[in-house]
C-alpha cells in the first residue's frame, strides 16, 4: 500500500527534501498497529522479504522532528496546501489510512484536502491523476520488486506501457536499471540490480510506503495450513495436509 506524490501537479514535490519530509512524517508503523490491528507488515520499500530486490537495510523512518526540519530546510516551514484522493472500498482500511495520513501531514504544515470514494469512481480519477497525492496498492506477479517498478516507478511511457500507474515520478537511472534487470539471467545479479533500484527510490522518497497486507486463513485443527503458504502469502491448496 502506497501513496504517490505527483510532481507534475504539485511543484513542492519536486524538492526531494519535501518528499523525504512526508515519508518521515507518516507513522506507518503506528498505522499497522492501530488501524491494521497488526494484520499487516510495515514497509519501507516496494517488495517484501523473500522477493528479489528486497534490501533488509531499508527500514521505516518515522521522525516528526526530522520531517519538520526538512520542510524548513526546503523553505516550507509554513507548509502548503495539497489535494489527496483514496478509495474507500478497495484496500483494507484504505479510507482510514488516508484520513490518518492527512492528520499526520498536518503536523508538518501540509494542509490536506482529502476526498475518498468507491473504487468504481476512484480508478477513473487515478487515471486522470486528479490529485496531488493518490493511493495505490500493487501485487507483483513475478515475486520480485521489478514488477512494482515497471508499472509504478518507471517514467510514464504510453508506447511501452512502462509507468502506467506512475503519478508524476521520473528517474532515468531507475528506468535504466529496471530494463537491465529484465534481461539479466543470473538471479543473484538481477537481485542486486533490483536492490539498487530500491535504494534509489528510498533515498529519493519516490513514494510513501505503508505496509504489505497480510492474508488471514481459518482452518479446523486437523488441517495443517501453515506449511502451504508460499512467498507471496498464497496457499498451494494442492499441498494441504489433512491429519
Amino acid at each position: 500500500i502506497t501513496f504517490q506524490m505527483n510532481q507534475n501537479r504539485q511543484p513542492a514535490f519536486k524538492d526531494k527534501r519535501v518528499r523525504q519530509a512526508i515519508t518521515y512524517a507518516v507513522n506507518n508503523t503506528g498505522i499497522v498497529q492501530k488501524i491494521m490491528k497488526d494484520k499487516a507488515t510495515v514497509a519501507a520499500q516496494q517488495g517484501p522479504e523473500g522477493y528479489a530486490g528486497y534490501k533488509a537495510e531499508l527500514t521505516p523512518r518515522y521522525d516528526l522532528e526530522k520531517a519538520k526540519a526538512l520542510m524548513a530546510e526546503a523553505g516550507f516551514a509554513d507548509g502548503f496546501d495539497i489535494t489527496m484522493m483514496a478509495p474507500n472500498n478497495r484496500y483494507v482500511n484504505d479510507a482510514k489510512i488516508a484520513e490518518a495520513t492527512a492528520q499526520m501531514l498536518g503536523k508538518i504544515g501540509i494542509r490536506v484536502n482529502l476526498k475518498t470514494m468507491p473504487k468504481a469512481q476512484y480508478w477513473n480519477e487515478f487515471d486522470a491523476r486528479a490529485a496531488d497525492m493518490m493511493m495505490i496498492g500493487w501485487h507483483s506477479d513475478t515475486e520480485d520488486s521489478g514488477n512494482f517498478s515497471e508499472f509504478l516507478m518507471m517514467c510514464e511511457n504510453k508506447e511501452t506501457g512502462y509507468g502506467q500507474y506512475n503519478s508524476g515520478y521520473c528517474n532515468p537511472k531507475v528506468d535504466e536499471l529496471v530494463i537491465a534487470a529484465q534481461s539479466e539471467t543470473d538471479l543473484k545479479k538481477r537481485a542486486t540490480i533490483l536492490q539498487e533500484v530500491e535504494q534509489i527510490l528510498y533515498d529519493d522518497s519516490a513514494f510513501v510506503p505503508y505496509h504489505w497486507q497480510n492474508h488471514a486463513y481459518g482452518a479446523k485443527k486437523h488441517l495443517r495450513i501453515k506449511p502451504i503458504l508460499n512467498s507471496m502469502n498464497f496457499p498451494y491448496f494442492g499441498d494441504l495436509v489433512i491429519e
